[in-house]
């Protein structure tokens, strides 16, 4: 088996637990998130947990989340080579990508002949159809929200890298 994070950006009072229930049905082992309460939101928590899973257990996680429709959430897999990455807000829908051991996005040479020709010669198109790659509307969106909670970039390392990038910053630069 390898590790999920599961991030709960923002959730109603009314999910906590439906969303505790989803993942240790899915997981088949019993889950209890330790929420916080989001000030920034009108009676909305926030929280996460690291789950023993499998690829497979992430997106149907991600899936049952992203059909209760008023949460903002990111489901990371992480296995020794590669993992993969689920990000949903309820005005952008889901935002799916794989990633590498170190956390990094993959994006496929076709991906990258797609939006090549999609621009033209047109750079800030190509700009845009990149940004699109790399799921930046959900990362714009997500940020505000991205705190690491309790601690989770030592949960055995599995967003090490995601929380380098995310406090950093990940901006594609004109090119």
């Amino acid at each position: 088996m390898s590790e999920g994070l599961v991030l709960v950006h923002r959730a109603p009072s009314s999910l906590l637990t439906h969303v505790e229930w989803t993942i240790s049905g899915i997981t088949g082992n019993p889950t209890k998130i330790n929420w916080s309460k989001d000030d920034s939101i009108n009676s909305g928590f926030r929280g996460s947990v690291v789950i023993d899973c499998s690829l497979n257990d992430c997106a149907t996680l991600a899936s049952a989340f992203m059909n209760l429709k008023q949460l903002s959430f990111e489901v990371i897999h992480q296995s020794e080579l590669s993992g993969a990455r689920w990000s949903f807000t309820p005005s952008l829908g889901m935002f799916h990508c794989a990633s590498d051991e170190a956390g990094n996005l993959v994006v496929g040479e076709n991906q990258l002949r797609a939006s090549i020709e999609k621009a033209g010669s047109n750079i800030l198109k190509l700009q845009a159809e990149l940004r699109k790659l790399l799921g930046q509307a959900w990362d714009d969106e997500l940020e505000p929200y991205r705190e690491l909670i309790g601690g989770a970039e030592s949960n055995h390392g599995i967003v090490s890298a995601e929380a380098e990038r995310v406090s950093y910053g990940q901006n594609i630069r004109p090119l």
